[in-house]
């Protein structure tokens, strides 16, 4: 577009209107008190410490919900004994992935715009959740949504309902309300209609702009609005109260199914399924997540969850000693996350069983894996190939794995027995205590678990490290990117070790034996029914989350522990249907 008139930076009548325009969608869309947590009695999400997008160290989170109420804090509705207790449901924006995805399926955009927003990673949470909006964020925001506009108005088509030349005014409704309700995911109120419209007739009648370049103000405009940009219930709508609960109406179920499942909006089916009131019961709800795993959109998410609960999404940040790995560079880095979400999805939509991603004999590799393997695979494409199960199996045995909890220069079996003991048993570690000396260097002798085993006799150092260490040395047998080996420093490595898990003391000679104990124990498999609960609401589970945690975990036992029977049983879970009532939010 090359209209002076058109252009925000060169038009300040333009700016005014669509800052007025935003403005008033925020006040009457966001009656909310902003703050660092969102979850009952400080058990939900905890502050983030300050960053890019988060400067104040808040989560992003902005009260417990949507929706015209005071929205600060928030509280479960009862102990874990009530059968009809539920968690509460913070506010977030759009992660940069969800709105790369959103987007996307909105906009046809394909850019990825997104990836040049601040980094959401909340240090207080594993998953990705997108931080507090900075000044320059805002800035962000705008430049981008001004961006997305001007490119999809080139083809009006991808974006309008009608055919203007019979009747602009007329078509420019429709666009308000069709794309209105895709954008916001759920219909407009005729509040937010008459904003829109006004800016429209201002666009046409004051700024004498085109009916395209009207309508590219309006895509403005939605892409700014909070109710685009958060994850939110109407505002306008009063709560519906069942119990003590608050009972999310069927546009927020599928709004929030499809995120969950896909990172995106929902798609024309779950808008169908809400119009006509199709997501209250348990079977409309399954069958709608089983469709849904049936679209490659829940390999991406699927994805995504085993990257940001291994976090190995980071790995490409993380340094190593060129020295001692010569190959660790741009293309091994992405080969590495690569492969492990291959792997990980490939038993997901496969087998589905738990223990299979565990324990499986097989990986994916290619010639520059195969180096870290020791195998012979060849080319750039990733192949499933066998992996000698007398050195590695599963998940663990990944290099993606065992390079993000590997040392720069070897191994350390203090950040690997704490992703096991974090990640696979969800145990809670105590805050470390200051001035922990670190472990002696490899140059002054003795085997990685030498020179571990002496730091923790430090009395700083034992509280944490007689929980993670024992577990990390089964890994020991790996090198700081997984490769295998024998040697530490000239000399054997010991892996064996002992594991309290389930209640018992179990004992292990190397990874391959601590994989087996983990890939059969109920802890390994309740934690990770709690991690993707996790990741599907976007916080910790409180003590009203309870009962949902154990539906979910008995809907899991009984499947066999196929994953792919933990999206139904999550979307049928209260905690994803229902939320708490936030503290000072008046019931209706």
């Amino acid at each position: 577009m090359t209209d002076p008139k058109r252009t925000v930076e060169g038009s300040p009548q333009l700016r005014f209107l669509l800052g007025v325009s935003c403005a008033l969608a925020a006040l009457t869309a966001c009656d909310a008190t902003i703050s660092g947590s969102g979850a009952a009695g400080g058990a939900g999400p905890a502050a983030a410490g300050p960053g890019p997008g988060n400067p104040t160290g808040g989560s992003g989170a902005v009260g417990n919900t949507g929706g015209g109420s005071s929205l600060a804090g928030g509280g479960t509705i009862g102990p874990a004994s009530d059968p009809n207790a539920v968690g509460p449901r913070p506010l977030y924006r759009l992660t940069r992935r969800e709105y790369n995805n959103t987007v996307r399926d909105l906009l046809g955009d394909s850019t990825h715009p997104a990836d040049g927003f601040p980094d959401d990673r909340d240090r207080s949470f594993l998953f990705r959740r997108a931080g507090l909006v900075a000044t320059q964020d805002g800035d962000l925001l705008r430049t981008t949504a001004e961006t997305l506009a001007a490119t999809a108005i080139k083809t009006p088509a991808t974006v309008l309902p009608c055919d203007p030349t019979a009747g602009e005014d007329a078509c420019a409704t429709k666009f308000i309300s069709a794309f209105g309700l895709r954008a916001y995911r759920r219909p407009l109120n005729a509040t937010e209609s008459m904003h829109l419209t006004a800016l429209y007739q201002n666009a046409r009648t004051t700024l004498k702009l085109t009916f395209n370049d009207a309508i590219a103000m309006l895509l403005e405009a939605i892409l700014q609005s909070p109710a685009f940009l958060y994850h939110w219930e109407s505002p306008y709508d009063a709560p519906k109260l069942v119990g003590n609960a608050v009972q999310l109406a069927p546009y927020d179920v599928a709004s929030r199914l499809s995120y969950f499942i896909w990172g995106s909006m929902p798609d024309q089916a779950l808008f169908d399924a809400a119009a006509a009131g199709k997501l209250s019961a348990d079977a409309d709800i399954a069958a709608q997540a089983t469709r849904m795993l049936a679209d490659d959109k829940a390999k991406d998410a699927a994805g995504a969850f085993f990257r940001e609960w291994l976090e190995i999404d980071q790995i490409a940040s993380l340094p190593k000693d060129l020295t001692a790995y010569p190959d660790y560079k741009a293309d091994l880095q992405g080969a590495l996350v690569d492969a492990t979400q291959a792997f990980a999805t490939s038993v997901l939509f496969d087998t589905g069983k738990l223990e299979t991603l565990l324990t499986a004999d097989y990986t994916f590799s290619d010639q520059l894996l195969g180096k870290v393997y020791g195998n012979t695979a060849t080319g750039t494409t990733l192949v499933k190939t066998k992996v000698d199960t007398s050195q590695r199996l599963g998940l663990l045995g990944e290099p993606a794995f065992l390079t993000m909890t590997g040392s720069p220069d070897g191994s350390n079996p203090v950040k690997r027995g704490k992703a096991v003991y974090t990640k696979l048993m969800c145990g809670d570690l105590p805050p470390p205590p200051p001035n922990v000396p670190a472990a002696k260097p490899a140059s002054q002798g003795g085997t990685t678990r030498e020179r571990f085993t002496e730091h923790d006799q430090n009395p700083c150092a034992k509280a944490c490290h007689t929980l993670m260490d024992p577990i990390g040395y089964a890994f020991e047998h790996y090198d700081g990117i997984g490769r295998y080996r024998t040697m530490d420093n000239n000399q054997p490595v010991d892996s064996t070790g002992m594991v309290n898990i389930d209640g018992a003391s179990k004992s292990f000679a190397d990874a391959v034996e601590l994989t087996k104990i983990l890939a059969t124990s109920d802890t390994v498999r309740g934690c990770f029914t709690k991690q993707w609960f996790r990741f599907a609401v976007g916080r910790t589970e409180t003590d009203g989350d309870a009962p949902a945690l154990a539906s979910i975990a008995a809907a899991f036992a009984a499947n066999q522990y196929d994953m792919r029977d933990l999206a139904p049983a999550i979307a049928q879970s209260r905690s994803f249907r229902y939320r708490s009532l936030a503290t000072g939010e008046k019931a209706p």
